[in-house]
């Protein structure tokens, strides 16, 4: 049996479901092995590479520069909306001071970027620092005991959230998840080791007057060797895909995108002609050609909205949320693709937080699937059937620079996948619950027949159509 992994973020880039770099599998063969250099780099270069220096966020500075910062970390990890969100955020900021003086260590950098390249997730699980290398894992406990009365374990133990508005009707929803401390690396396609990593508390800043600052991270780094004062920088997705600097993304992680599919789930049907009044109009101007047959059939997403503010998903700093898909088809004899753009995952739009209450619809295109026979055999859903194609989705909030979360475990044609995206928390899945994303592939034949299919759940809705190009 095939077992593949599925990352989100080709910056490293992969992740983008499927893992960009740290993708998300089950066989060796499918996780990424670290880099072919015999002999590591013993000295290391001061120099920044592709880091926009010149890029500032004054509505996130401090009125006056206070000890390294100038930057105001206090007010950037607040959330009242979601207190243990809050909580995470500072105990990341403080692992983060914990840990930023051993990037000048070029050993301690060459382990993080091992464990990265050799995790699920393409992030160092911090607590294994224990047994792979001690002395660092001591060296962190001492600075967390002396700042804060803290230590990794005691951290890991807090590293827990509840996931906002669950649905009663489905227990898993409402779950504790638990976390470890961890460093995500996202450049690991391209970094150079030789170079001073640039490490961070993960907290963006905000971007409400300044939609160019949407999803900036503040990093930080030293001008030498003997500085014992950080400086800070605002790192974009675009300059990390560009930097060969390794960028370590303090985070809290999961261990593993492997989770088991509940194959007692009751599936969404999705609804054609309940409740939307358009149902009986599906075929409009110019989206049937006056020649069919002439025409290539294909299969393109169009509405979807978040349905109401507690599945934003986003803090107070960020103006829109990033409503993402990644998807996976397996052929009949169990051959699989990513279908977007070889990472596995597509930004369908960025959604204004005005625009995410519930009521007000998108209405962009987007390419979901091409006209891959034999199909699925709608008709009979949700049976499981041999000698067709697959299509399996989900929907989710993607943030760029953070690891690995699940998005689903599929097991069809001899083959095993795991969807996965670049998420902050487990809970930010928008269509499916990851553990039925076993029983909710793409319903060619029910599109076929009415146009269009939509897929629901109480955090969003997502229609697919068929069109001719």
């Amino acid at each position: 049996m095939t077992k593949i992994r599925l990352l989100d973020r080709k910056a490293v880039v992969s992740m983008a479901i499927l893992s960009m770099v740290s993708i998300s599998s089950c066989n060796k063969e499918d996780i990424d092995t670290p880099n072919e250099v015999n002999i590591p780099p013993t000295i290391m270069k001061y120099e920044l590479n592709n880091i926009p220096l010149e890029k500032v966020a004054t509505s996130s500075m401090l009125q006056e520069k206070a000890g390294n910062y100038i930057y105001n970390y206090r007010l950037l990890a607040s959330n009242p909306n979601d207190l243990d969100d809050e909580k995470i955020n500072n105990l990341l900021f403080n692992l983060t001071e914990a840990t930023s003086e051993l990037i000048k260590d070029i050993q301690f950098n060459q382990v993080i970027i091992n464990m990265a390249r050799n995790s699920e997730t393409s992030a160092a699980n911090l607590l294994e620092l224990e047994t792979v290398a001690p002395n660092y894992f001591n060296i962190i406990n001492a600075n967390l005991t002396t700042s804060y009365g803290l230590d990794l374990r005691s951290i890991a133990n807090k590293l827990t959230h509840r996931p906002i508005a669950p649905n009663s009707e489905y227990p898993e929803t409402g779950e504790l998840e638990h976390y470890v401390p961890s460093i995500f690396v996202p450049n690991l396609d391209n970094l150079d080791p030789s170079l001073q990593p640039i490490i961070s508390p993960n907290i963006t800043v905000d971007a409400n007057q300044d939609e160019s600052l949407e999803d900036n991270i503040v990093g930080w780094y030293y001008e030498n060797a003997t500085d014992n004062q950080v400086n800070e920088a605002i790192i974009d997705e675009a300059s990390s895909l560009l930097t060969t600097n390794p960028l370590f993304f303090i985070d809290n992680a999961i261990t593993s995108i492997k989770i088991i599919p509940n194959n007692q789930a009751i599936p969404f049907y999705g609804i054609d002609s309940c409740i939307y009044k358009d149902s009986s109009n599906l075929i409009k101007k110019n989206q049937q050609p006056l020649n069919q047959l002439a025409s290539t059939r294909s299969f393109s997403s169009r509405e979807h909205r978040i349905k109401g503010s507690s599945y934003r998903y986003e803090s107070w700093t960020s103006g829109k949320s990033e409503f993402a898909v990644v998807a996976y088809r397996i052929e009949p004899n169990g051959t699989h693709h990513w279908i977007y753009n070889g990472s596995g995952y597509k930004v369908i739009s960025k959604i204004s937080k005005n625009n995410v209450n519930g009521s007000v619809m998108q209405w962009n295109w987007s390419h979901h699937a091409s006209d891959w026979q034999p199909w699925y055999n709608s008709w009979n859903f949700p049976s499981v059937q041999s000698g067709v194609n697959y299509v399996y989705w989900n929907t989710f909030e993607r943030d760029w620079n953070r690891s690995l979360k699940a998005l689903g475990t599929v097991n069809r044609n001899g083959t095993t996948l795991y969807l996965a995206g670049n998420m902050k928390y487990s809970s930010e899945w928008y269509t499916w619950i990851p553990s039925t994303v076993n029983i909710h592939n793409t319903q060619f034949t029910w599109i076929d027949y009415y146009w269009a299919h939509w897929n629901n759940s109480w955090k969003a809705d997502f229609r697919l159509w068929k069109v001719y190009i």
